[in-house]
């Protein structure tokens, strides 16, 4: 029988909520905590200096020994490595500023070069005079404490970027994560510009990374190195699953390559809402601790011993998002937890007893609307907006896609808020100017789970609807599933079809002729427009598939994220192949009030504003 653990130490900071802790490399009782008042939206910060002390019944406590105030928040905090008394912190206003604290009340050196919050610091603790930051408008940066601006600039991601860590084991190489749901890894000895369709070295300059990892639907959140196994790192986010990636590919690329791949070895599912950080033990090659907005820090094995669980322990006193987890350098199965309920416990892990397993968090904190909902092999279910008839016949279960680790760039394995807006206001396609036909044959491309298909079949009652996605056997089998699940088959079939290939597959028999009569009346897909080197052979599969009447139409719907510029050159190729743009709109996702289109909006929204608004536009025949 275990013992009873000690009471974890806990220390309360009122008015201020905790986003990042520290444990210092030369001391094992001295730890920094950065923090924000108001949860980190507007107001001061504060960074708190603390010591680990002994406590009563040989459990340990925590003393705080002094603390600096700042004019905005601060969201993350970094030990120096050459120095016991430094350290680093990132602010909401854009700053670094560095601490010695054997001073008092102001920092002994700021920075400013970024444009949005810094979001996170890490020191090398193999080039020890160099750290890194990463902030909110896309960049990392280097710099070393004696020089007045960055020595090198990164710029990353074209959105934020949440975290850039250095390797534990190679001193040029540092990953980042970001709100695009990659992982990036650079190699800081090879500097070069990436090119691409969304990228030029002027006015939207992108730095090339030896290797992306499309490791996430939704925004990456975190990410941590294996300290034991090199070019081995662990991811989360918003889909709330952890994931643990093999990335020695990279060590036989040739810098310049701009690969693009990664090999999942595990995925820890388990938390029920995003995972707001991840951190690999110093102690084990196995063990890595999560923090998630489910108010849970949890212990996991990622090679646990034969019938054994991945999950070690769930710690759940918090009463707030749990914002983080730190291990403590020196103490192994010491750990640090904190939230934003303005208290932080550090307590020690016993990892033989294991316990029970017990998105809307972050527009909440960050006014950041999703561009896609859940996660791989999970449930999403949607309830529809209008009358169904009963409770039950409102509701649509989807089990999410999980494609094949080959395809996981067609994004394919999340709802995307595009589809979800199409079943919202389902009556925008206009299916009733069909009632008087005794079938109304309807396409959906790329349908992932197929929320549309479904909520079409449910709502009209002469629709035939095929239902198509790229032929991946994981993805149809799930969207096949969903068919089934929601009652769908009689006026739904499922389809894999890959675009420009043959349509004859798509046809059901009455419809093979030659002629095109009995085509499709209506076409619809949600968030296909994303990759422009495909859209020649989408609008080509449109061609092929749209009735030659002057009613039939294609609905397509995009979220603002895939961006302005790319949605522009679609809409130019649309007309070199004989189909006109009807009408397009931007819809706000919340509510779905319109605006026309315009492109100049390219120039003056951010990602939060794109996240609001969707673009729907209807195509018909020239």
């Amino acid at each position: 029988m275990n013992p009873a653990r000690p009471p974890p130490a806990v220390l309360q900071t009122p008015g201020f909520a905790h986003y990042s802790v520290a444990w210092s490399p030369f001391h094992n009782s001295r730890i920094a905590l950065a923090s924000a008042a108001n949860f980190g939206l507007v107001g001061n910060g504060r960074l708190h200096m603390v010591s680990l002390i002994p406590g009563v019944g040989g459990s340990s406590a925590v003393k705080l020994d002094k603390q600096y105030e700042t004019q905005d928040g601060i969201y993350d905090v970094a030990w120096s490595e050459i120095h016991e008394n430094q350290l680093v912190t990132g602010s909401g206003d854009g700053t670094l500023k560095m601490w010695d604290v054997l001073l008092n009340d102001f920092p002994i050196r700021s920075w400013h070069e970024h444009s949005r919050e810094v979001f996170s610091v890490d020191w090398s603790n193999i080039k020890k005079d160099t750290f890194a930051s990463s902030s909110w408008d896309g960049n990392v940066k280097l710099w070393t404490p004696e020089m007045p601006r960055s020595v090198t600039t990164l710029h990353a991601h074209l959105s934020c970027v949440y975290q850039a860590l250095f390797s534990p084991h190679q001193p040029d190489i540092l990953a980042t994560c970001s709100t695009d749901g990659t992982m990036k890894i650079f190699d800081l000895r090879s500097p070069a510009y990436a090119t691409g369709p969304a990228t030029n070295s002027f006015t939207h300059p992108l730095s090339a990374a030896v290797l992306t990892v499309p490791a996430s639907g939704t925004e990456l959140l975190t990410l941590d190195w294996n300290k034991y196994r090199p070019f081995v790192l662990a991811t989360a986010g918003v889909d709330k699953m952890v994931k643990v990636w093999d990335c020695r590919m990279i060590q036989s690329a040739n810098p310049s390559a701009q690969a693009i791949g990664g090999v999942c070895e595990v995925q820890l599912p388990g938390h029920e809402y995003a995972v707001r950080k991840v951190q690999w033990s110093p102690h084990r090659s196995d063990i890595l601790a999560t923090a998630s907005y489910d108010m849970t820090c949890r212990i996991w094995s990622s090679s646990p011993s034969s019938g054994g669980s991945n999950l070690l322990q769930v710690h759940d006193p918090h009463t707030e998002f749990a914002a983080g987890c730190s291990w403590s350098l020196y103490d192994e199965g010491l750990i640090a937890s904190w939230c934003y309920s303005r208290n932080t416990k550090i307590r020690d892990i016993v990892e033989d007893d294991p316990e029970d397993i017990m998105s809307a968090s972050l527009q909440t904190l960050y006014d950041h609307i999703p561009v896609s909902h859940s996660a791989p092999g999970s449930i999403f279910t949607y309830t529809m907006k209008h009358d169904g008839g009963g409770s039950a016949l409102r509701q649509i279960t989807l089990q999410i896609p999980d494609t094949q680790a080959s395809n996981w760039s067609l994004h394919a394995s999340s709802i995307w808020q595009s589809s979800v807006h199409i079943a919202d206001y389902i009556e925008y396609l206009q299916l009733d100017r069909f009632s008087d036909r005794k079938i109304l044959r309807v396409l959906e491309l790329g349908a992932g789970a197929g929320l549309p298909s479904i909520m079409i079949a449910r709502t009209t009652p002469n629709a035939a609807v095929v239902v198509s996605d790229y032929p991946d056997e994981n993805l149809i089998c799930a969207l096949s599933d969903n068919i089934r699940r929601n009652h769908a088959s009689e006026r739904c079939r499922v389809v894999p079809y890959a675009w420009g290939s043959n349509i004859f597959p798509l046809l059901t028999p009455a419809q093979q002729n030659p002629e095109g009569s009995a085509l499709f009346d209506i076409i619809v897909a949600a968030d296909t427009l994303w990759n422009p080197e495909t859209h020649i052979q989408f609008i080509n599969t449109l061609c092929m598939c749209l009735n030659h009447s002057p009613d039939a139409r294609v609905h397509l719907v995009a979220g603002l994220h895939t961006g302005r510029y790319t949605l522009q050159s679609f809409m130019n190729a649309v007309m070199v192949h004989k189909l006109q743009v009807e009408r397009v709109v931007e819809r706000e996702v919340i509510d779905g009030v319109q605006r026309p289109w315009d492109i100049t909006r390219a120039e003056s929204e951010d990602e939060r504003e794109r996240r609001k608004w969707v673009v729907w536009m209807v195509l018909k025949w020239a």
